[in-house]
């Protein structure tokens, strides 16, 4: 009988290590392999040819030349050969209002409730993703809308893109928003008034701060900056010309636009680290615009006659003198050369249509294909605080990523070969269900 019992024991504690054993083979990460890829990882080096690239749960683990051998018996192993596609970072919109439209065609946003404007929101972020654009930076929202989407998405209620979030933007009650009747600020005049706005949208749970400056006077604008450095959160401002230069000199991060900016004004920022959003796509004079969609019909891209059509109605809507929309572009690559890290903002709707468009523009306004993969990937990541944990395909790094047919080093607009995009190293799902309208289809017709 003893013999029995301790027989059964030893079984027991056989059949106790063997289940642990495959319990614990079952629970490992799943481990996801991209191979036979190249690899831009936006850090500035040459593409990597002939690469194998290894996510680990949601962590790149393993960049390395070669194809993947998997091991006989290993598990959890999803492997995409991807035939020599392209691999980057994912795409980041770094001037973004989520239910924003302009033109207003249906003249929605001065009394429009909030949940369809929620709604609306929900679904630009959510078609972006499915774009390519796993990072937004939200400069201003109504009824902080930005900041219930970032923490939806981040509990996974839904899967979209990573949101830093402004909330409402501080403005002084005398000055002039672009769009008085769309309720996305709060209104304040002088120190007092303004610290207590700036500590609403922080109780909020803003990720930084975003400004109106050009009527904003230095009391008020060193109060904000003051306040928001203090709280750990970085300054953004809605700026160009003189508002521009003052910003800098006040200590701001970042300059929304920079319209008509001076060369004094860029060898500051450069000086300083200051950074520039210039938005081109809204800054656009009619002959860029024929020159954009010509170029695009050639390429084969205007084969939609709503994202055509569509995308034109937006960029008249916010058009420019073409000695501004060419002085832009000068600035642009002033900037770069001087050393100004530039980052890539729609500011426009459709977030994913017009984010591919700003990238575009970019390369059009004399920045390199690199620089401009930089100014959607890297510099983003960096402005939103997060380079040691997005913006570049390196190892240690959370894997957001995208998979492109061809080269956009060789074509800007390659980016538009879209074949995959990776969330948090979990592949995203890119068909639009049937029966749901387009973007454009909605809101534009």
């Amino acid at each position: 009988m003893k013999i029995l019992n301790k027989l059964n024991v030893f079984i027991l504690a056989v059949l106790f290590l063997i289940s642990n054993q495959i319990f614990a083979q079952d629970a490992s990460p799943l481990k996801t392999v991209l191979t036979n890829c190249s690899v831009i990882d936006c850090t500035g080096e040459a593409p990597m040819k002939g690469v194998t690239v290894v996510i680990t749960g949601n962590t790149i683990t393993e960049i390395k030349h070669g194809s993947y051998q998997q091991t006989p018996g290993e598990k959890n192993v999803k492997v995409f050969d991807l035939e020599g596609a392209y691999v980057l970072p994912g795409l980041w919109n770094m001037h973004v209002h989520l239910s924003d439209l302009l033109p207003d065609v249906h003249n929605m946003l001065g009394h429009e409730p909030t949940l369809p404007a929620a709604i609306r929101a929900g679904r630009n972020a959510m078609d972006a993703l499915s774009r390519g654009f796993t990072g937004l930076r939200i400069v201003g929202e109504r009824d902080y809308i930005d900041i219930a989407w970032r923490d939806a998405f981040d509990a996974g209620v839904f899967v979209g893109p990573r949101i830093y979030a402004a909330g409402k933007v501080v403005t002084p009650s005398q000055g002039n928003p672009l769009e008085p009747d769309w309720p996305v600020e709060i209104y304040a005049d002088g120190p007092d008034e303004i610290r207590k706005a700036l500590r609403e949208n922080i109780a909020r749970g803003i990720d930084f701060v975003k400004i109106f400056a050009p009527p904003l006077q230095a009391d008020e604008m060193a109060t904000i900056i003051e306040l928001a450095h203090k709280h750990g959160l970085k300054v953004t401002a809605h700026s160009g010309g003189e508002s521009a230069h003052r910003a800098v000199v006040a200590g701001v991060d970042c300059i929304e636009h920079g319209t008509m900016i001076s060369d004094e004004t860029i060898q500051l920022m450069a000086e300083k680290g200051t950074f520039l959003c210039p938005t081109v796509v809204c800054n656009l004079s009619e002959e860029y615009i024929r020159e954009r969609e010509d170029r695009l019909a050639k390429l084969g891209f205007s084969d939609e006659k709503d994202v055509v059509e569509g995308r034109i109605l937006v960029a008249y809507a916010d058009e420019r003198p073409q000695r501004v929309a060419a002085r832009h572009r000068e600035i642009i690559v002033k900037a770069a050369k001087a050393g100004v890290k530039i980052l890539s903002g729609s500011d426009s709707n459709p977030l994913g249509e017009l984010g591919i468009l700003e990238i575009e523009q970019l390369v059009l306004s004399g920045l390199t294909e690199m620089q401009a993969l930089i100014a959607a990937t890297r510099n983003c990541a960096e402005m939103c605080g997060v380079l040691d944990e997005l913006g570049t395909i390196e190892r240690e790094k959370i894997a957001d990523l995208i998979v492109v047919a061809d080269n956009p080093l060789d074509n800007i607009s390659n980016l538009r070969k879209l074949k995959m995009v990776f969330k948090d190293g979990k592949p995203v799902n890119l068909h639009k269900d049937k029966g749901q309208s387009s973007f454009w289809e909605l809101y534009f017709k």
